[in-house]
Order: structure tokens, then sequence, then C-alpha cells
């Protein structure tokens, strides 16, 4: 079958979600960092398919900004009025005369369906000239899906919704998953006869399948060989189920590709990090983003990374790194927070409960513990002490610190932007730095020390007396 010709995917994401009890459209709700609709059309643009249609309808401007943004090859078609799954596949009529002869249909709320059942189930209807395929599977909880009734001899009578079901029809477990794939002149010739004589008063799609059955038509089931792919999620307990499942089999493939991830079930990687072999993923890590981690690079317990590229062989301890470029090498925490726009050469080491902020640090420079570099140019091999600031903000604008190459800044430093610290220069400790420090020279900026004889004693006497 030429899946790039012949079929064309339908996805239904225009309802509310009325049992997620919330004003977000159902198909929007995240799983691993990233909406329903995304993990949908991520399968499905892998059959390669001729097009795809989302048909929206609740909150329909945020679908389509959202779909326009991510997925522009889809287009949208709106059903203003949710009157049921068949009146939503009516909507995209208009469309059909551009569709292939086999036309694949999704619920919107889907998101762990794998491309491969997608495949299985449009080549079955296609090898066997079927009216439809129906992708069922089977429920340890069956409640309020629709139950595939079938005869003695195992075919499909009806599909039976939960609030149309009788009591024996409750207790089937095999499921309707709501995808199917339609032979299009079938759908087409049938789908505006689909009444609503329902408790809800709905077209269901689901009736298109008696339909074929009374005509004699050929349809068959598919059931899926993995259940969890192919439910759907009407409430935040499914929700949180299906992430669930989703970050296991996200980390299962990071495991087979080479990645040691230790206590897989505490960690949460979103679909779209990137991580090469023989990366070390500690504990209680969030990887989340546009993330990139590199070879051999550790990432120890109670990380957060989002939106970063971690260089190969860096360690990062315990720290929160966002929207930052660390380069190879690097030892970056304990307990330490990098924001947005730093960049770091190799072999830097930004150390205990350190801040950085829209800086660079340029190869084998330290900042090693309790610091605050913002706004600020490191070039090489400097070495920042302990407790040392470099002051951007003024309480109205933010300014830049120069800190050129092998310079040393001492320990509880104040280097007031916007300031250059040439090359070689040193900066003695506990100064406050005003003014530009030329190459090589030291700057020492500290009141005279002054030792005051029983100065401590004297001190204690007047606060006693005042407090009597």
């Amino acid at each position: 079958m030429d899946f790039s010709k012949d079929l064309s995917v339908i996805i239904l994401a225009a309802g509310k979600g009325k049992r997620m009890r919330s004003e977000t459209p159902k198909a929007l709700h995240h799983l691993c960092g990233k909406p329903m609709i995304y993990h949908i059309l991520k399968q499905v643009q892998m059959l390669g398919p001729k097009n795809i249609f989302a048909v929206i309808g609740h909150k329909k401007e945020e679908v389509r900004k959202y779909l326009k943004d991510s997925f522009p090859g889809v287009l949208t078609v709106d059903q203003d009025k949710q009157l049921g799954t068949a009146h939503a596949v009516m909507t995209a009529e208009s469309h059909f005369d551009d569709m292939g002869e086999n036309i694949l249909v999704l619920s919107g709320d889907c998101p762990l369906i794998n491309s491969e059942t997608l495949k299985v189930l449009a080549a079955l209807r296609h090898k066997k000239d079927l009216s439809a395929s129906i992708l069922t599977y089977m429920a340890d909880d069956p409640y309020g899906y629709g139950r595939i009734v079938k005869d003695d001899r195992g075919k499909i009578v009806r599909i039976v919704e939960e609030k149309d079901a009788s009591s024996s029809q409750k207790q089937i477990d095999e499921v309707n998953s709501s995808i199917y794939c339609f032979k299009k002149q079938m759908l087409l010739n049938n789908i505006g006869k689909i009444g609503r004589k329902n408790s809800q008063g709905e077209h269901y799609l689901t009736d298109i399948v008696e339909m074929f059955i009374e005509k004699g038509e050929k349809i068959e089931a598919y059931t899926a060989c993995d259940s969890s792919e192919a439910g759907g999620i009407n409430d935040r307990i499914q929700l949180a189920a299906a992430e669930e499942i989703l970050q296991q089999r996200i980390n299962r493939g990071h495991m087979e590709n080479g990645v040691t991830i230790r206590n897989p079930s505490s960690v949460y990687i979103e679909d779209t990090v990137v991580i090469e072999p023989d990366a070390v993923i500690g504990p209680s890590c969030f990887l989340i983003g546009d993330t990139f981690i590199g070879k051999n690079a550790v990432i120890e317990a109670f990380s957060r990374i989002d939106g970063c590229r971690i260089g190969s062989g860096t360690r990062v301890l315990h720290s929160v790194i966002l929207g930052a470029d660390i380069g190879p090498d690097n030892n970056i925490g304990p307990y330490s927070y990098i924001r947005p726009d730093t960049v770091t050469g190799s072999g830097v080491k930004i150390g205990a409960f350190c801040e950085v902020k829209k800086s660079s640090v340029g190869r084998g420079s330290k900042v090693p513990h309790l610091s605050y570099v913002g706004d600020t140019e490191i070039g090489s091999r400097v070495n920042i002490g302990a407790s040392s600031v470099t002051v951007n903000y003024n309480g109205f604008s933010k300014s830049r610190t120069i800190i050129e190459d092998n310079a040393f800044i001492g320990s509880d430093t104040m280097l007031i932007a916007p300031v250059r610290i040439g090359r070689g220069a040193i900066v003695a400790a506990g100064s406050v730095i005003t003014r530009d420090v030329q190459a090589d020279a030291m700057a020492i900026e500290r009141s005279k020390q002054r030792n005051i004889r029983k100065g401590a004693a004297k001190y204690r006497e007047r606060k006693q007396e005042k407090k009597q």
C-alpha cells in the first residue's frame, strides 16, 4: 500500500472534554510537555499521508493557532456545533474529493497511539477491500467506552455506547477505540444517513458500522496488541495514567539507545529531549523542552534541565539550568542556578550555590561558590572568588561587566557595572570596584583597618546601659 498517495487522516479535535473540568480544549491538554494532539500528529506523520485534517470546535482559535505554529501542513475544519462524531466527519465532506481512497479517522484524545498500529489498520482495510476496519482493544475497565458486540461467529454486529448499552452488553470488555479506516466512497455514501436516535441526541460515527452490516458490507476489527495505546482520555485521572505510560516509553527508548537512567520511574523526560549514548541520568531529574545531553554527560539527582545544550563529559549536580548552552567537561553545582542565555566554554566550573545569568564563561574559568554573575563576559582561565557579585542593575537599567583572560577576582568582591577587568589583572578580596582595571594591574579598594583597644567591651557596655 502506498500510504503517501492513498491515505488521508481526519482527527476529531472539536470537543471540550466536560469531564476534564477545564476551559482548555481537550486536545491541548499536555502530556510529557506537549499537547495530546502533538503526540497523535507525530505518529500520523510517520505514515506519510496524502493530507491531514483536524476538525476543531471548542476554543477553536486556540487549537487552530497551535496547529498553525506547530503543524502548518494540517488543514483545519470548523465544527461550530458539536453534534457527535459522525457530524464532525461530515464537516470535512467538502474536502472528500481531495482525500485518498483510505480515510483514517482518529479521536483527538488518543495520544498513546502508535504509527505501526495505524499502518496495520489501514493495510487491513486496503488489502481485504473492506468498507471499514476498526481498531479495538481489551479494556480492564470498559466503563465509558463503546462495546464491540459480536455474533456467535465472532463477526461485529454493532458498537453500542455506554449510555445506550444493556446490562449484558456492559459486561463486554472489547471496546471501540474510535479509530477507523474507511473506504472513501462508502464513507461518503453513508455518513449523511446517520441519525441521532440515542440518549445524547448526537450523530454517532459508530452507527455507520451497523449500517454497513445491515447492507452486507465487509468490516473487520483489528485488536491492538497493547491496549494502552488505543484508549481515549476523558478526565484528569486518565490523563495522568497516560502520561505515566508515555514517560515509561520515552525513558525505555533512551535506555535502549545506550543511556543509563537510574531509578527511571522517578525521572521525567519530555518527548523533545535528545540524549546521546553513555550519558547518565540520576534519580528524580527533570529534562524538558528542546534539551540536548551530550555523550558521557552525568546529570545527577534532583537536577532540572530546561531547553539547554549540555556538552559531552559535563557533570551537573543538584542544579537548575534554564535556556543555557553548557560546554563540554564542565562541572556545575551542587545547588547552582544557571539562567537563560548563559554560554560556557570547555572545562568550566560553576560551583556550589552560584547563580549565573545571561553571561559567557570562557574555557577553563571558575566561579567556585556562593557568587552571582549577571550580564558578564568572562574570558578564559579566570578565577572568581567566593561570594563575589557582578552588580549589573542600578534600579533603572542593566550594564555589563567584562573580565578578560587570566584575571583573578578575590573573594567577596563587588564589580559595579559597567566595568572592565583587564587581562591578567588581580582584584584583591573584599574590594568594591567601580572603575576599569588595566591589564596586569592589581586593584585594592578597602578602607584602612583600625583595631580599637577595648572597643568591643565598651560597645557591649553602651548597649547594656541603653537596654536597662
